[in-house]
């Protein structure tokens, strides 16, 4: 009889234990919907901010995957307009060219040149430019990736594990005002960003400004706090959804 109490005890206290860790469990899959339910508003809302400003009459390409999130989008296009920027050069093209273009033609001022490595994304960007009008605003040099060089953050002792955009595709830029950073894609090689200061730093204006895409991952967050010591910025980490950093002169 004791025996059989002693089991009862024991499986009570397993069913106590079981049920606190169902509660905590599912109190944590609440917390965790509730945060992406938030996240995927911000971005819907963003995207309607964005929509509304655009001029464009078609859509945008899809903006998940590589493509910039709405929220950096949107920021990025209000921020064009505002400050005006004569010379906005940008690394990897796609939705972002369509949104900087657009914001250039509503200025009635500025130029855009898109680095990119891949020919059938330049092209397929290229379709969507002249499609809504927008292609006078924009310059696509296409180049492929070569072996880096110059100085690297990379930690590879291996340095022809680093590559760049060909050196060809950065002739006769001079006087960039804006310096949009989103890419060659992070797979490429460890801080695949990295060279984009070393090898454009002298090019930029007085006034430039650097915004980085996908700082929510560690090696851009490094390759941002890297540059604003070695080129002497003030660095400024935003909380969107991929994160944005901006490096701005003193």
């Amino acid at each position: 009889m004791f025996m059989i109490e002693n089991i009862n005890s024991a499986l009570d206290s397993l069913g106590e234990i079981l049920s606190k860790e169902q509660k905590k469990h599912f109190d944590k899959v609440t917390s965790d919907l509730i945060i992406v339910q938030n996240r995927l508003y911000q971005q819907l809302e963003s995207l309607s901010w964005l929509q509304r400003r655009l001029s464009i009459k078609g859509s945008l390409p899809p903006l998940r995957g590589w493509a910039m999130s709405p929220d950096i989008l949107l920021r990025l296009h209000t921020h064009i307009m505002q400050i005006q920027p004569k010379l906005v050069v940008e690394l990897g093209c796609g939705a972002s060219t369509v949104v900087i273009a657009d914001a250039l033609r509503q200025n009635g001022c500025g130029k855009l040149i898109s680095l990119e490595h891949l020919q059938d994304y330049a092209n397929s960007t290229l379709s969507i430019l002249e499609g809504e009008g927008l292609s006078p605003w924009v310059t696509i040099r296409v180049g492929q990736l070569e072996t880096w060089k110059g100085e690297h953050f990379n930690t590879d002792k291996d340095d022809s594990s680093c590559y760049w955009y060909s050196p060809e595709i950065t002739e006769h830029i001079s006087e960039i005002d804006l310096l949009v950073v989103d890419g060659p894609p992070a797979a490429t090689c460890q801080y695949a960003r990295y060279p984009a200061l070393p090898a454009l730093s002298d090019l930029l204006s007085p006034d430039a400004e650097i915004w980085v895409d996908d700082t929510i991952r560690q090696e851009e967050q490094d390759i941002c706090k890297q540059w604003s010591e070695r080129f002497d910025f003030i660095l400024e980490f935003y909380a969107l959804e991929k994160g944005l950093g901006i490096l701005r002169r003193h």
